[in-house]
Protein backbone atom coordinates (compact mmCIF):
# COMPACT_ATOMS: atom_id res chain seq x y z
CA UNK A 1 0.00 0.00 0.00
CA UNK A 2 1.05 3.65 -1.05
CA UNK A 3 -0.22 6.54 1.12
CA UNK A 4 0.39 10.01 -0.67
CA UNK A 5 0.74 12.97 1.67
CA UNK A 6 1.18 17.00 0.91
CA UNK A 7 3.79 18.67 3.05
CA UNK A 8 1.09 20.34 5.24
CA UNK A 9 -0.95 16.28 5.95
CA UNK A 10 2.31 15.23 6.79
CA UNK A 11 3.36 17.69 8.93
CA UNK A 12 -0.39 17.11 10.62
CA UNK A 13 0.82 13.14 10.69
CA UNK A 14 3.54 14.05 12.74
CA UNK A 15 1.72 16.55 15.03
CA UNK A 16 -1.02 13.81 15.61
CA UNK A 17 1.26 11.09 15.87
CA UNK A 18 3.22 13.18 18.78
CA UNK A 19 0.16 13.67 20.61
CA UNK A 20 -0.66 10.27 20.51
CA UNK A 21 3.07 9.54 22.00
CA UNK A 22 2.91 12.16 24.23
CA UNK A 23 -0.27 10.96 25.84
CA UNK A 24 0.93 7.15 26.03
CA UNK A 25 4.10 8.12 27.93
CA UNK A 26 2.26 10.26 30.57
CA UNK A 27 1.31 6.13 31.56
CA UNK A 28 4.53 3.98 32.01
CA UNK A 29 2.02 1.26 32.17
CA UNK A 30 0.46 1.73 28.82
CA UNK A 31 1.20 -1.35 26.58
CA UNK A 32 0.80 0.37 23.55
CA UNK A 33 3.12 2.94 23.79
CA UNK A 34 6.17 0.81 22.18
CA UNK A 35 3.86 0.09 19.08
CA UNK A 36 2.54 3.73 19.18
CA UNK A 37 6.50 4.97 20.01
CA UNK A 38 8.08 3.12 16.89
CA UNK A 39 5.42 4.07 14.79
CA UNK A 40 6.29 7.45 14.99
CA UNK A 41 10.07 7.39 14.51
CA UNK A 42 8.85 5.49 11.54
CA UNK A 43 7.08 8.35 10.40
CA UNK A 44 9.97 11.11 11.73
CA UNK A 45 12.20 9.69 9.29
CA UNK A 46 10.10 10.67 6.14
CA UNK A 47 10.76 14.14 7.73
CA UNK A 48 13.64 15.22 5.30
CA UNK A 49 11.42 13.56 2.17
CA UNK A 50 9.06 16.59 2.96
CA UNK A 51 11.84 19.79 3.81
CA UNK A 52 11.02 19.19 7.61
CA UNK A 53 14.11 17.96 8.46
CA UNK A 54 13.99 20.93 11.41
CA UNK A 55 11.24 18.77 12.91
CA UNK A 56 13.55 16.04 13.56
CA UNK A 57 16.65 14.52 15.15
CA UNK A 58 18.61 10.97 14.28
CA UNK A 59 20.49 8.90 17.18
CA UNK A 60 23.09 7.26 14.57
CA UNK A 61 24.08 4.72 17.18
CA UNK A 62 20.15 3.41 17.93
CA UNK A 63 19.45 4.63 14.73
CA UNK A 64 16.00 6.10 15.36
CA UNK A 65 14.32 9.23 14.47
CA UNK A 66 12.66 11.39 17.13
CA UNK A 67 11.20 14.87 17.49
CA UNK A 68 13.94 17.20 17.14
CA UNK A 69 13.48 19.99 20.12
CA UNK A 70 12.38 22.76 18.15
CA UNK A 71 9.30 20.37 17.19
CA UNK A 72 8.55 19.61 20.77
CA UNK A 73 8.72 23.49 21.32
CA UNK A 74 5.93 24.25 18.72
CA UNK A 75 3.81 26.71 20.26
CA UNK A 76 0.60 25.34 18.99
CA UNK A 77 1.35 21.76 20.01
CA UNK A 78 2.19 22.79 23.55
CA UNK A 79 -1.11 24.94 23.34
CA UNK A 80 -2.89 21.93 22.48
CA UNK A 81 -1.31 19.58 25.75
CA UNK A 82 -2.27 22.19 28.12
CA UNK A 83 -5.76 22.85 26.74
CA UNK A 84 -6.08 18.80 26.71
CA UNK A 85 -4.64 18.36 30.27
CA UNK A 86 -6.98 20.96 31.94
CA UNK A 87 -10.30 19.60 30.41
CA UNK A 88 -9.25 16.10 31.33
CA UNK A 89 -8.43 17.71 34.86
CA UNK A 90 -11.21 19.91 35.16
CA UNK A 91 -13.65 16.41 33.51
CA UNK A 92 -12.18 13.85 36.06
CA UNK A 93 -12.20 16.49 38.75
CA UNK A 94 -16.14 16.71 38.06
CA UNK A 95 -16.55 12.83 37.78
CA UNK A 96 -15.04 12.87 41.06
CA UNK A 97 -16.97 15.22 43.06
CA UNK A 98 -19.98 13.57 41.50
CA UNK A 99 -19.30 10.28 42.30
CA UNK A 100 -18.48 11.54 46.20
CA UNK A 101 -21.98 13.09 46.49
CA UNK A 102 -23.91 10.70 44.95
CA UNK A 103 -22.61 8.12 46.78
CA UNK A 104 -22.75 9.87 50.05
CA UNK A 105 -26.35 10.55 49.27
CA UNK A 106 -27.29 7.11 47.91
CA UNK A 107 -24.69 4.73 49.88
CA UNK A 108 -22.86 2.04 48.04
CA UNK A 109 -25.81 -0.77 48.58
CA UNK A 110 -28.32 1.40 46.66
CA UNK A 111 -26.14 2.39 43.74
CA UNK A 112 -25.02 -0.85 42.98
CA UNK A 113 -29.08 -1.60 42.61
CA UNK A 114 -29.53 1.27 40.21
CA UNK A 115 -29.96 0.58 36.65
CA UNK A 116 -27.34 2.43 34.66
CA UNK A 117 -30.20 4.30 33.45
CA UNK A 118 -31.06 5.22 37.09
CA UNK A 119 -27.57 5.96 38.06
CA UNK A 120 -26.90 8.76 35.33
CA UNK A 121 -30.74 10.72 36.06
CA UNK A 122 -29.75 10.68 39.65
CA UNK A 123 -25.49 11.57 38.75
CA UNK A 124 -26.67 14.31 36.35
CA UNK A 125 -27.63 16.89 38.92
CA UNK A 126 -24.44 16.45 40.43
CA UNK A 127 -22.26 16.62 37.93
CA UNK A 128 -24.38 20.07 36.52
CA UNK A 129 -23.30 20.96 39.96
CA UNK A 130 -19.95 20.71 39.27
CA UNK A 131 -19.85 21.78 35.82
CA UNK A 132 -22.05 25.61 36.33
CA UNK A 133 -19.31 25.94 39.08
CA UNK A 134 -16.32 25.66 37.17
CA UNK A 135 -17.42 27.02 34.78
CA UNK A 136 -18.48 30.13 36.40
CA UNK A 137 -15.60 30.54 38.88
CA UNK A 138 -12.53 28.43 37.56
CA UNK A 139 -10.94 26.71 40.68
CA UNK A 140 -11.59 30.26 42.83
CA UNK A 141 -13.74 28.65 45.10
CA UNK A 142 -12.63 24.98 45.52
CA UNK A 143 -10.53 24.45 48.89
CA UNK A 144 -9.43 21.29 50.82
CA UNK A 145 -11.08 20.41 54.26
CA UNK A 146 -8.47 19.77 56.63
Amino acid sequence: MKINFTKKQYEALLKAVYLGIWVTTASEDDPEKSAIDELGRYLFGFAKDFGLENFVDYDKENKIHYPSASFEEDEGLNELIDKYDDNAFLTKLIENLAGRDILNKYGEDAIRNMTDEDFIKKEKPFLEKYENEFAKNGLKNLTVAT
